[in-house]
Parts: C-alpha cells; sequence; structure tokens
C-alpha cells in the first residue's frame, strides 16, 4: 500500500489535494485486486498492472512500476527526507499530454492503464476508472484468434451506424426501460422474466439493424461494457469494506447508472458508443442476481457474448435448446459430429497435399514477406479461393497482393498466402523467365510470364531455385 509518509512524497511533486485522492484510491484499487480479484473478474489482477495518472496541465504520476523508471520520471520514495529510502515503484513526471484519454496503452514496452484524473474525480471515481482501465489491458493480454473475448469492436462502424433512425432508437429507449426496471426488480422471478423481456426487444431490434451492426453492439458491450462493469463492481466491493472513504460516491455511481438507463437514447451530445458503459455494467449486474460469478466463466468459455450469457442465465433460449436435443437424439448427433470430424480431417489432408504439389513444380518459387505493415489483397477469385487450414490460403488461379505503397504484385499462378505469417508463395516460372531488377536503394521489380511484382524497402535474397522478397518499414 502507499504509505502516510509516501503520501507526504507525493504532495512534495505533485498537487496535494490530486496526489492524496489519487494515493488512496490506487490503494483500494490495488488492494481489491489482490485481495478480490476473481471477484471483480476472474484471473484479474489490477494490482499487478502499472497505471499512469494523468494530471491535466500539471504532470504525470505512474503507480505500481517493476524495476528501473521509464526515462523522464523521478523515483518517489517513501521518505522524502531520507534519500536512501527504498524506491516504491512510483515515478513523477513534470509533463501532462494534454490530449490524453484513460484507456489501455504501452510504457516502456509494458502494457499499463491510463487514467486522466480531473479535479472534479472522487476517490470512488479514481478507484473504478482505474479498474476499467486496467481491465482493458487484462482485456488485451487475453485475446486469442477467434475468441469474442478480448477482441474488441470495429470502431469505425461509428461513422455509419443509423443515428436516425427513429425505430432504432427507440427500440434502445425501450432496452434501456427494462434493463433499469430489471435492477430495480424486487424478486428474481421478477429479474428473470424481466431478462427475458429485454433480450426479445434486443433480438428483434438487432435483426432489423443488420448482421454488421449488430456484431458491432455486441462486442463493444463486450469490451467497454465489461470494463465499465468491472469498474462499479470493484467500487461496490470497496464500499463494503468499512473504512472505505468514499461511500456516498459508490452509492452515487449505482444511481447514476441506472438513472442513464432511463434515457439510454436521450442524451443525443454523446457518442453511441457511450451507451454501452452503461448497458455492459446492467447485464452484469443482472448476470450477477440471476447466476452469482459462473456466468464469468461460462462466458469465456463457451466464447459468448453479455447478451448470450444473459440468454443462458435468464432460460431464453430453454425451449429452443429442448428443441434441438430432440432433434440431435431423433437424428444421431454423435454419428454425424464422428462422421463431420473425419470429413474435415480428409479435407485438410487433401488441401494440404494439394498446396505440396503445387510447389513441387519445377521453377522458381518466389515468397514475399512483409515485416511492419500489412500484407493485404487487391484483388481476388472467390470461385478459385480455398482454405487449406485456419489462416493459410490457396488462390488457385490468380490473386494480387498489395500492402500500401510497399508491394504490389499480380499472380497469373497458384499461390498460397500465410496470413499469419505475412507471407505469399508461389511458382514463378523457369529461371529463364523470370526477370528480377533490384536498384540497390531497396526498390525491385520482378516479371514472368506468371507474375508482376514492384516492391520498395525490400531486400532480395536467393537461395537455390528459392527467391525471397523481404519487406521491412
Amino acid at each position: 500500500m502507499i504509505s502516510t509518509a509516501l503520501c507526504v512524497a507525493l504532495v512534495l511533486q505533485a498537487p496535494p489535494e490530486a496526489a492524496g485522492r489519487i494515493a488512496v484510491a490506487h490503494d483500494w484499487a490495488a488492494r481489491i485486486g489482490r485481495e478480490m480479484g476473481d471477484s471483480v473478474w476472474p484471473g484479474f489482477r489490477p494490482d499487478t498492472i502499472p497505471v499512469i495518472y494523468v494530471l491535466p496541465g500539471r504532470g504525470t504520476l505512474l503507480v505500481g512500476w517493476t524495476g528501473d523508471l521509464p526515462e523522464g520520471y523521478t523515483p518517489v520514495v517513501a521518505d522524502p527526507a531520507d534519500p536512501n529510502a527504498p524506491p516504491q515503484g512510483i515515478g513523477w513526471h513534470p509533463f501532462a499530454d494534454p490530449s490524453a484519454a484513460s484507456f489501455a496503452t504501452s510504457l516502456g514496452g509494458r502494457n499499463a492503464a491510463q487514467v486522466v484524473v480531473k479535479d472534479s474525480d472522487d476517490i470512488a471515481a479514481i478507484v473504478g476508472t482505474t479498474t476499467h482501465e486496467a481491465f482493458h489491458v487484462f482485456e488485451r493480454a487475453a485475446r486469442q484468434p477467434g475468441r469474442k473475448f478480448g477482441a474488441g469492436e470495429n470502431a469505425f462502424l461509428v461513422t455509419s451506424y443509423p443515428v436516425f433512425d427513429a425505430q432504432n432508437e427507440a427500440g434502445w429507449a425501450l432496452e434501456g426501460r427494462i434493463l433499469a426496471a430489471a435492477l430495480e426488480a424486487g424478486t428474481s422471478a421478477d429479474r428473470r422474466a424481466l431478462a427475458r423481456q429485454f433480450l426479445a426487444a434486443r433480438e428483434s431490434r438487432q435483426r432489423a439493424l443488420g448482421t454488421d451492426y449488430a456484431e458491432f453492439e455486441q462486442l463493444a458491450e463486450l469490451n467497454e461494457g465489461l470494463a465499465e462493469y468491472t469498474l462499479v463492481r470493484a467500487v461496490e466491493l470497496a464500499a463494503r469494506r468499512r473504512d472505505f472513504p468514499d461511500k456516498a460516491g459508490a452509492r452515487r455511481l449505482r444511481t447514476t447508472k441506472t438513472a442513464a438507463l432511463k434515457k439510454l437514447a436521450r442524451d443525443t451530445g454523446l457518442s453511441l458508443r457511450l451507451r454501452f458503459y452503461q448497458t455492459g455494467p446492467a447485464l452484469g449486474w443482472l448476470l450477477d442476481a440471476l447466476q452469482g460469478s459462473k456466468w464469468k466463466t461460462r462466458l469465456i468459455d463457451g466464447n459468448l457474448t453479455v447478451q448470450d450469457a444473459l440468454a443462458d442465465a435468464s432460460g431464453y433460449r430453454t425451449a429452443e435448446q429442448a428443441l434441438r436435443r430432440e432433434a440431435e437424439a431423433r437424428f444421431a448427433m454423435p454419428a454425424l459430429r464422428a462422421a463431420a470430424d473425419s470429413d474435415v480431417a480428409g479435407l485438410r489432408a487433401r488441401r494440404r497435399a494439394q498446396v505440396d504439389s503445387l510447389l513441387a513444380v519445377p521453377g522458381i518459387e518466389l515468397v514475399v514477406s512483409v515485416e511492419g505493415a500489412h500484407l493485404g489483397l487487391c484483388g481476388i477469385d472467390p470461385q478459385n479461393l480455398l482454405q487449406v487450414e485456419p489462416g493459410v490460403l490457396l488462390h488457385t488461379r490468380w490473386v494480387r497482393a498489395c500492402a500500401g505503397d510497399l508491394l504490389d504484385a499480380s499472380f497469373n499462378t497458384p499461390v498460397v498466402q500465410d496470413e499469419g505469417a505475412q507471407t505469399v508463395t508461389a511458382i514463378v516460372g523457369a529461371d529463364s523467365t523470370v526477370k528480377v531488377t533490384p536498384d540497390g536503394r531497396g526498390n525491385v521489380r520482378i516479371e514472368s510470364p506468371l507474375v508482376t511484382l514492384q516492391a520498395t524497402k525490400a531486400e532480395v535474397t536467393r537461395d537455390g531455385r528459392v527467391v525471397t522478397v523481404k519487406i521491412k518499414t
């Protein structure tokens, strides 16, 4: 914990009132992380994540750092009168980025949470925001291909989301009112009934909205909504302790969230993305009431959205599940799955053999790799594109690969694309037909009847029949 003596040190290097609030709030966020981290979210330890507190116009306080402080930070010691006092993993920087925002970031090559502290922020607010941004760091570390948790939403859809669709806006307002009523309900039966009503309203609205925007909403709720849930959860857990100094702030937080649900679509001065900061905590509260903490593990293990988790916990899809089980029993689902497993394994083997056969034909094997930029596609023939395995594609006839101004390559021959390795590989013709022209300044052109390639910032090497073009930004 940050000691009283350390608070004195902070006072000497940062504005006294702000330093005191940050010191106390960070202690509480770390304490809840150490003692009750799993009660916020399984495996989540906010006390292990460095936090950058930005005080606009004043400076930046770094707390929870291990090892040498990043460049520009002055160590804060436990006793400023004793220069030999051991460092506390806390540093002060006299600069505060005027464009700073609260978000998950990196500092000195490490993931960190950044929190902008306003003069109006009370201790409960700082505890909550610290937890929220630390949870984003946790989400980022948990990110895995094909998993929803940690993936984040396509935020660019905010630019085209149908904010002028009155029917959609009315649907949002209805969902907010239902959630507020569910939080205020007096019995479990009432909460469960309202949860089902919410899901019926939500799914009906999202069907009309369209797949892309519905997915945006669900992933934003999973991303920002869950982070905001951990904010209110951590503050509530702290407020249950007798010595928490801002119980009024904790009560105010829940009241504010419930009130915001009742006018969810009316606050038009704010980005629609901020709606998920209200629905996320509400769904989390409702799930806690219906299923305790096990919904969190179920969400991760089942690769669910928060919306899916509520459907699971409320029994919303009970009839659907019963019908599916009946059909699976009638039509021998285990046998169908066994046949599908065999078919998929055979398909993988055939596709891999097809790749090996195509790359084994005589001629120059051209391998193009990109580091520091995205190797994308500027043209494909979808009817002649096969998946070999997840992340590996076989373009059987033609493809145009590109990477901004770094690469433009058109192939009239089968090409293997490895999305993970950022490479494309093809046999591009007999040695006598392939012309490689580097200019000595990182630019290269390759021509044959089967490929036309232009690359910059490229290094060309040859090993036997394999010509490799490495592009590094």
